[in-house]
């Protein structure tokens, strides 16, 4: 789950040293230990910030934080002095440094490299000047990385491991956010969940937390795996959570089905891509109405305050730290490793 630079993703407000306190919290429950390891990560204004100071609370020996270039939308010098905030915080500012691009020397001496919305995508130019021992860390699950996202050939040629966090483990709590962030969608279109009529469109294992949250706010849920396969009936929402591909997973042809499925319903964007043109041209209602940006999801994580986004961070780390160690994970484990066969699909 990522960030983007969309006016509807508000982020909350977060007391430093509230950040400080779950930083430390996370750092003893996921027993992070990055002793003497150079970490780089990206970074922004809002509660990523905290990922630098999480990775040198747990020892490591010098962090860099790469941020985006400004925007409208968002600002490099905000998102350094936030995370220069909490460094400094913790006592940790002298192994911090902040760059907007990871140059080459910086590369070579890199050996967790978290993959962000700033650093993606992870390219061969990059993978090959990693040293013999690195790691690249991804903050999701293997099976939610999108194309273009890694080099997973350069990866395997090169004998850097990719890293990625089982969002499903109970430090992690997955199986609480991921449902409380459809909830804030639902919110957010003005769409009243109990007693709702919901079709979630999912072939993935997202399907099981979304149907069991929804269906405890009192919804009436079914699952369908494709959206042509969705039966009418008096819908009053459909959401959509599917890995999203080069083209919107909710194409003209899918809405035009949709549009007689279900034509009073709020199409609800968790996950996956929207044509809104075609949306509009069916007049149906689309939230958020206007596109979160290419692959995001509808909100980011950090609207339900700063525990998830913390618990995640540190998952990564701990995922990493345990890839780097060269334990090979086991099903159910914290830690993931992606193979080739994550992304084939979408190839």
């Amino acid at each position: 789950m990522t960030n983007s630079g969309s006016p509807h993703r508000t982020v909350p407000p977060a007391d430093t040293n509230r950040l400080l306190s779950l930083i430390r919290s996370n750092v003893a429950a996921f027993k992070l230990d990055l002793s003497g390891l150079h970490v780089v990560v990206p970074t922004d204004s809002g509660f990523l910030a905290a990922m630098a100071t999480t990775a040198l609370h747990a020892g490591a020996g010098s962090v860099t934080a790469i941020t985006a270039p400004s925007t409208r939308f968002r600002s490099a010098e905000a998102a350094a002095e936030k995370t220069r905030a909490l460094a400094s915080l913790a006592g940790l500012e002298h192994k911090l440094s902040i760059a907007e691009r990871i140059d080459d020397e910086t590369c070579r001496a890199t050996n967790i490299l978290v993959s962000g919305d700033f650093i993606r995508p992870a390219t061969r130019s990059i993978i090959e000047r990693l040293p013999p021992r690195s790691v690249i860390a991804l903050t999701h699950e293997a099976w939610m990385t999108v194309k273009d996202e890694i080099d997973i050939e350069a990866c395997i040629e090169h004998g850097v491991p990719v890293s990625a966090v089982s969002e499903a483990h109970p430090l992690v709590g997955g199986a609480d956010y991921q449902p409380a962030l459809c909830l804030e969608l639902f919110k957010a279109a003005e769409v009243g969940v109990r007693g709702a009529a919901v079709a979630l469109i999912c072939d993935n294992p997202l399907a099981g937390p979304l149907k069991n949250g929804l269906r405890s706010a009192g919804a009436q849920m079914t699952v369908f795996p494709r959206a042509d396969l969705v039966v009418e009936h008096g819908w009053n929402a459909i959401v959509l959570a599917l890995r999203p591909q080069d083209e919107p997973r909710l194409d003209i042809r899918d809405l035009g089905h949709l549009a007689k499925a279900a034509p009073d319903a709020t199409i609800i964007q968790y996950w996956g891509d929207i044509d809104r043109k075609a949306a509009r041209y069916f007049e149906l209602t689309v939230w958020p109405s206007r596109t979160p940006g290419k692959g995001q999801w509808g909100l980011p994580l950090q609207v339900l305050g700063p525990e998830p986004m913390l618990q995640r961070i540190a998952g990564a780390l701990r995922a990493a730290q345990t890839v780097l160690a060269g334990v090979t994970p086991e099903p159910g484990d914290l830690a993931q490793v992606l193979s080739s066969s994550d992304v084939s699909e979408l190839a």
